[in-house]
């Protein structure tokens, strides 16, 4: 038995064997493999502990410090590696800190090491050059590469190099591409479209969702330079992006001479730098910049980049818009969208008005392999020719928005998530609550404080909404930084209101440079965000990143705009206030004394409010002293030449509470101008007919608010002249606005009123006719002076 049982004993255990060694048992090669990756780490551990206890027991620390620097470089543990490596002289301590700091994406430490430390090492000099290129300092890079000659950074070296340089030489693009051939060799003249720029000969834009919820954007551009404005407006692409979702990728980009010969993009023309540098809370914003070489007349360019965005706004839905017309003509655009057959796309077009070029904005639909394809062709679209106070292009240029978002309460549901829970207070917010609200008895006062803590002491970063971002960050840390966006902002001002026992909400809001929110088109069209709070039963919204915006005011941009309410029980939305002519009021108080030499004193004080108080209090925050006084000297020489500013005094410039003052004296030469024994005043009555100055317009002519402009102006003469004309009284009251001009005699003095108020914030283009006569009828009126007579 015994003998029958070893042959079959010894069967099995080749067999087993065999096993192992075939790949039968492949869970004990990942065992092993486990096994040995423990041992690993356990053998890294037991060796940092060796070198920790001799560098106690103070042996050979040179050695000692450089050996645990180089272990925990080897295990990429580079912080740690420079602590040791600065504790060293050895020289290897100073390459390995070097490019240490370079792994770490410290490049300016790097740097500092590689030019103060000249060592003869490949390697060395090849991280020194990539840390050039890190800093656009590309020709101190190709100088180190070309010293790279032989070993194996010297093929890694001659790769850069290329990469930087690319340089045209003999290629031309006819070989390269005959589709981009085709089109420069079809490209209209200058002659053609005598204004533009340049041309967009070809637009192509391709976006793809995938069913994984990721996004790519790939955008083809060729353009043609025609000129000076051409070259200024198209040699930088700047391409924005969010770094915690996004990338970009260029595929190529070059400039292709008027003789075809073609300049390749190379590194050393692009950059990748953060919009806001200084804020590290919005370090993910930010900017590609592909620079175009040999730019000339003639020359074009032309860039193929691909966005892959990782994650979706809410994970699973998208919005586009695209706008059709541009300040240069577009001979070509094609849009494709693909999206999976689950998805529903809802397309809107807006501005069809201005669709005067008869553009099909009905797609062409598909399906393939799982996906639903839209497409567009447009062709021929004419550029928009700018007029002085034209609407902007949201409002005039025929756009096609795209958004799959099905409903503004999953709008609502989504970003309430991301917000709710930033609206806590902690304690220091809490102490600074009490502390701002104490003494207040109403509730109006109370948080009048809290707003303008917010809007004044907490510094605003101007990153767009979603630029960022959509997600805000904790009310406690916008509190500690002391700076944020209009989002954090936002979180902060509705944070405290609560917790002074108000309600309060933030909310979205598209502002006067984006679309406006249509109640029938969810989607994620926002651009700021702002908050509001209510008294009683009425809201009042606040923008706290208004820095000179008195509560119960809003910057002219957040006027009349709807919005999204984000309350604890669900969405609303509202529109802002238009306010009233009266609300956005400039006054001037001009008194002016002519002594009996004709030299003159005067005083004048401007007081605003709404706008006005808001720009002038912003000019007299962040001008320097010099310049404010400057600019009065400026200033009162329209009323004597050689004026001599005697001083000037601004009240109420911190406080939010009440309207900023300016006042200034100054005296001056003369005021009349003489003709014999007759003195003429200057024209006191003004209206600036640039305004009309175009035959017929294509657009509507927009004011920022409507307003009221007032001057109140008294001139005290000498008792040696008699006044022999004085201008009638006019008043006009049109569609568009309310003025009017009165003078009158008082002994000595003369008194001069006038009073211009807008009734409306836009004429539209079929009224303008009327209005340029009313306008022009109405300064011919007023173009009239008084005149004096010497009584001997």
């Amino acid at each position: 038995m015994k003998n029958n049982k070893g042959p079959f004993n010894l069967f099995l255990a080749l067999c087993l064997l065999s096993g192992i060694l075939s790949g039968c048992s492949k869970k004990d090669e990942f065992n092993q493999a486990q096994e040995f990756a423990a041992r690993s780490e356990a053998y890294y551990k037991r060796a940092a502990d060796i070198y920790k206890n001799l560098i106690a027991e103070g042996k050979d620390l040179e050695r000692t410090h450089f050996e645990l620097g180089q272990l925990y470089y080897n295990q990429g543990e580079f912080s740690r590696a420079i602590a040791e490596f600065k504790k060293s002289d050895f020289p290897q301590s100073k390459k390995l800190s070097a490019i240490s700091y370079y792994r770490l994406g410290d490049f300016t430490d790097a740097l500092g090491i590689f030019n103060s430390e000249n060592l003869p090492d490949d390697e060395y000099l090849y991280y020194h050059g990539l840390t050039c290129e890190k800093l656009n300092l590309f020709d101190q890079a190709i100088g180190i590469y070309n010293n790279i000659k032989t070993g194996e950074f010297s093929v890694a070296a001659s790769e850069r190099l290329e990469i930087i340089l690319r340089e045209s030489g003999s290629l031309n693009i006819k070989n390269i591409s005959s589709q981009t051939h085709q089109i420069l060799e079809s490209s209209p003249s200058q002659e053609e479209y005598p204004q533009a720029g340049a041309l967009i000969l070809f637009c192509d834009e391709k976006i793809e969702v995938t069913p994984q919820n990721t996004q790519v954007s790939t955008l083809h551009y060729v353009i043609r330079i025609l000129n000076e404005r051409g070259k200024e407006d198209f040699a930088e692409t700047h391409i924005d992006y969010d770094s915690t979702y996004e990338r970009v990728e260029l595929e190529y980009a070059r400039t292709i001479k008027p003789d075809g010969s073609v300049a390749q993009v190379g590194t050393r023309h692009i950059r990748d730098v953060s919009r806001y540098l200084n804020f590290p809370l919005y370090s993910n914003a930010r900017v590609y910049i592909i620079s175009f070489p040999e730019i000339t007349e003639g020359s074009a360019i032309e860039y193929k980049v691909k966005v892959y965005r990782s994650q979706l706004i809410n994970k699973k839905d998208f919005i586009v818009t695209y706008p059709l017309q541009s300040q240069e003509p577009v001979m070509a655009a094609n849009l494709s969208i693909s999206v999976p057959q689950d998805r529903n796309l809802r397309i809107k077009t807006v501005n069809n008005k201005y669709n005067d070029f008869k553009v099909n904005f009905e797609p062409e639909k598909e399906s393939r392999d799982g996906y639903s394809i839209y497409k567009w062709q447009f062709r021929n679209i004419p550029q928009i020719i700018p007029e002085s106070n034209m609407p902007r292009q949201v409002v005039i240029n025929p756009t096609m928005l795209v958004s799959t978002f099905s409903s503004w309460r999953q709008v609502y549901d989504w970003w309430w998530e991301l917000a709710k829970d930033k609206l806590k207070a902690d304690a220091a917010i809490k102490d600074k609550v009490r502390e701002l609200t104490e003494g207040k008895v109403s509730s109006e006062d109370k948080i009048k404080a809290i707003y303008n803590f917010c809007a004044q002491k907490i510094r605003y970063v101007g990153v767009e909404y979603g630029q960022a971002g959509y997600e805000p960050h904790q009310a406690a840390d916008i509190y500690r930084n002391k700076y944020g966006d209009c989002k954090d902002k936002a979180v902060l001002l509705v944070t405290m209101l609560k917790e002074a026992g108000f309600k309060a909400w933030p909310l979205l809001i598209p502002t006067k440079e984006c679309y406006d929110l249509n109640k029938d088109f969810p989607s994620m069209l926002f651009d700021h965000s702002i908050a509001a709070v209510q008294i009683d039963e009425k809201v009042i919204f606040m923008d706290p990143t208004a820095q000179t915006c008195a509560f119960g005011d809003l910057p002219s941009g957040d006027q009349g705009r709807n919005v999204l309410i984000f309350k604890e029980d669900g969405y609303a939305v509202k529109e802002t206030p238009v306010f009233a002519p009266q609300h956005n009021r400039i006054r001037q108080y001009i008194k002016i004394k002519v002594n009996g030499d004709e030299t003159v004193s005067a005083e004048r004080k401007v007081l605003g409010s709404g706008m006005y108080d808001q720009s002038q209090r912003y000019w007299m925050l962040f001008s320097p002293p010099e310049l404010i006084r400057e600019s009065l000297k400026e200033k009162i020489q329209s009323i004597s030449i050689g004026a001599v500013l005697d001083g000037y005094e601004i009240k109420n410039l911190h406080d939010l509470n009440a309207p900023v003052e300016l006042s200034y004296s100054f005296h001056g030469p003369e005021y009349f101008t003489a003709a014999g024994k007759t003195r003429i005043a200057p024209q006191l009555a003004l209206l600036d007919t640039s305004l009309v100055a175009k035959d017929k317009r294509k657009y509507p002519i927009e004011f920022p608010v409507l307003d009221s402009k007032e001057i109140f102006c008294e001139i005290e003469i000498p008792g040696s002249f008699d006044v022999e004309y004085l201008p009638p009284n006019v008043t006009e009251d049109s569609p568009w606005m309310r003025f009017s001009v009165e003078y009158f005699q008082k002994g000595n003095k003369i008194y001069f009123t006038q009073v211009m108020e807008i009734k409306k914030d836009k004429i539209p283009e079929d009224e303008y006719a009327s209005f340029k006569d009313s306008f022009e009828s109405l300064a011919r009126k007023v173009k009239q002076r008084m005149i004096l007579r010497a009584k001997r």
